[in-house]
């Protein structure tokens, strides 16, 4: 972001006007590694997978497209509670977040399975069932008001609520069997975060985290929605 602090009225008009973010974010979330798939190679060595493992699941939750010190402490913690909550429904034995030590080094440089399968090995030495992958996309548009004009003195930097932070994020979700790939489910949500701040607390990532952990929250209560209704249909089939 330039740090100018006095800024033209022509730039003013030009910048005032947000930008969604939204479609930009759909369209480039197909650029980062593809790792929710199945080692299966034709449709017809997919549509013969089944599932190996039963309810209740050991499930290893492994962050796709971030290194794991750059998932924030409430990410972590909506990740552990979410864990509960399945726990609780009866569908998850453990939950646990993969450790970095065992995170896969797969870059996008790498073969296509790369990822998948370093991940699935870390998730059997932990004694999981299955890998469910967490993957988001976020990004931030910045803009100013009329108000920025007063970033001129440094009681203005400090206090007129100039600069807008809208930012958008897309989580996605998939959950697999470690030993043969099958996938179980998905999900895909949005989150976002507008704030308006002064010049001196307008960071370039203002509103991330806040417009992820809604993401992860939506994307997860999908996840909780399916297996709430699973776990209907096998306690209906068991009467």
């Amino acid at each position: 972001m330039k740090k100018a602090l006095v800024f033209t009225l022509t730039a003013l008009v030009t910048a005032c006007s947000a930008t969604d973010m939204r479609p930009r974010l759909e369209q480039s979330i197909v650029d980062v590694p593809k790792t929710q798939f199945s080692t299966a190679k034709t449709v017809e060595e997919i549509r013969s997978l089944r599932p190996q493992a039963t309810v209740p699941l050991k499930i290893a939750v492994v962050p796709a497209n971030r290194r794991r010190s750059e998932i924030s402490k409430e990410e972590q913690e909506a990740i552990k509670s979410w864990g509960e909550k399945f726990k609780t429904l009866g569908f998850v034995k453990s939950f646990e977040i993969v450790p970095h030590s065992l995170i896969s080094n797969c870059g996008y440089q790498s073969e296509g399975g790369c990822f998948s399968n370093e991940s699935r090995l870390a998730g059997a030495r932990m004694g999981a069932d299955a890998v469910l992958f967490i993957n988001d996309n976020t990004d931030t548009d910045s803009y100013v008001n009329p108000l920025s004009v007063l970033n001129i003195s440094i009681v203005g930097m400090w206090l007129a609520p100039g600069h807008h932070r809208d930012s958008y994020s897309i989580y996605e979700a998939s959950l697999l069997d470690i030993n043969n790939g099958y996938l179980y489910g998905f999900a895909q949500d949005s989150g976002e975060y507008k704030a308006i701040r002064p010049y001196m607390y307008a960071n370039r990532n203002t509103g991330q985290n806040e417009a992820r952990l809604e993401a992860l929250n939506k994307v997860f209560q999908k996840l909780y929605a399916a297996a709430e209704e699973q776990m209907n249909k096998d306690t209906n089939l068991n009467r």
